[in-house]
């Protein structure tokens, strides 16, 4: 792939992960990368065909940057390392890519909403991973790994709202309790 197309994806993701979903237009990205917008769509076919790909990218290295930092380490501090992953986004000024995907779902085809779920559903199996050693309260392991990854989403819209991360220390505390 071409270090232009690269940086335009690069520059996209950024959009989505700081702004929302529709920031991530084709002019948008020309302006930020210095270059015509038709040079943009040179890269991608379609803005529908970048935002597809961006979320396969993202699902791609989200888990192979949780897989890299909870690698031979116990459930509960996997669950530890998914926190800090979430609290570094807070720091970053930033959302998870399928938070902005969720919430503007009325943009987005068919194939990136089921690329938005896939990641959702992997999310929520590597929480299932977690929680197989963790003890926990009478509430189901798959009720409860849906709770810990609703609960990270909407702390870190609520605390990026706030400029605080209240939100995020509360549900550490829950996951630390487990």
């Amino acid at each position: 792939m071409s270090d232009t197309r690269e940086h335009l994806k690069a520059i996209a993701t950024d959009q989505v992960c700081t702004k929302n979903l529709a920031a991530a237009s084709f002019r948008e990205m020309g302006k930020a990368a210095g270059i015509k917008s038709s040079s943009v769509h040179y890269h991608f076919k379609s803005r529908d065909a970048l935002v597809l790909e961006l979320i396969k990218d993202y699902h791609r290295d989200f888990f192979q940057l949780l897989d890299e930092r909870s690698e031979d380490v116990s459930g509960k501090q996997r669950l530890q390392v998914l926190c800090d992953v979430f609290t570094e986004y807070f720091t970053q000024d930033r959302q998870c890519m399928a938070s902005a995907y969720s919430a503007g779902s009325f943009e987005l085809t068919d194939d990136s909403v089921n690329a938005a779920e896939e990641f959702y559903e992997a999310l929520y199996e590597w929480v299932l991973e977690s929680l197989a050693s963790v003890r926990y309260m009478s509430l189901g392991r798959e009720a409860l790994a849906r709770l810990i990854v609703s609960s990270l989403q909407g702390a870190l819209v609520a605390d990026r709202l706030r400029n605080d991360a209240v939100n995020l220390a509360a549900v550490q505390d829950f996951i630390l309790s487990l």
